[in-house]
């Protein structure tokens, strides 16, 4: 059951993220929420607004989806975004763990095998646990992009690495497609070290995926651990003083670079 709806496993991981998040803000220092994140366009405490504000929204969804309430409207969501765009890094941590901890009851309020219902939402009618995965991975995300502020060695939660290795086909990838012009005609492979995981580049559709599977014809395949691949697909492999893993297998050097390049 557990390979057919991960919910189960999605919210025991999204707890601990939560958990260890909580814990490193509730520490930092007022200079380190006006820090620069790994976002170009965030410092820390914006960082911390926009998962702040997803957990107030994902906890109005949750309820809609699930528990009845009135559907999430366009006005209802621009109530938070005003909301936490109006604070500041010396009154964010307040909001952003009441909202936290509003997100985690509704999430607690779910049953597990609700996973599976099939919910509306951005990307059409998928399975509650398609949008949730999608949660997680911006939680995963996001977090780290406030660890690696402060500690270049900073990695994706593990755990959180373990369950979305076997799910990235349901995610969407910050890919400029301009720049991955050059992987239309010539396969990509990637392969993720320490599991049975291996996906293809799909440039085909409207948005690009990634598709599990293998080809022996890929004129590109890169091995790396997986949580360096993870974070290759989601525009965050470049870090000043990290020690790269990724490696072309199959394909030469400037391949895999014109490959990081295209993921923004």
């Amino acid at each position: 059951m557990a390979a057919d709806n991960p919910y189960p496993q999605i919210k025991t991981v999204e707890f601990q993220e939560f958990e260890r998040l909580d814990s490193y803000l509730k520490k930092l220092d007022a200079g380190g929420w006006e820090e620069q994140s790994y976002c170009s366009d965030w410092l820390v405490y914006q960082a911390v607004s926009h998962v702040g504000s997803g957990c107030r929204i994902g906890k109005m969804r949750l309820n809609a989806w699930i528990n009845g309430t009135e559907p999430v409207t366009r006005d209802s969501q621009q109530a938070v975004w005003t909301l936490f765009d109006s604070l500041g890094p010396h009154d964010m941590l307040h909001e952003y763990l009441r909202a936290v901890g509003e997100y985690l009851v509704a999430e607690r309020s779910i049953p597990d095998e609700a996973g599976l219902t099939e919910v509306e939402g951005f990307r059409g009618k998928q399975p509650l646990y398609v949008y949730q995965l999608g949660r997680l991975w911006e939680m995963t995300s996001h977090s780290w992009d406030v660890y690696v502020a402060r500690d270049r060695q900073a990695c994706f939660c593990p755990e959180a690495v373990s369950l979305l290795s076997g799910y990235l086909q349901t995610l969407n990838l910050p890919i400029d497609k301009g720049r991955a012009a050059d992987f239309a005609e010539k396969r990509v492979q990637l392969n993720l070290g320490g599991t049975s995981h291996s996906y293809l580049l799909d440039l085909a559709g409207e948005r690009p995926r990634l598709q599990p599977g293998q080809d022996a014809s890929a004129g590109l395949v890169v091995e790396g651990p997986a949580e360096e691949i993870l974070r290759l697909v989601s525009g965050r492999h470049f870090v000043p003083g990290s020690c790269p893993q990724l490696k072309a297998v199959k394909g030469s050097g400037d391949d895999l670079a014109k490959l990081k390049r295209a993921f923004r």
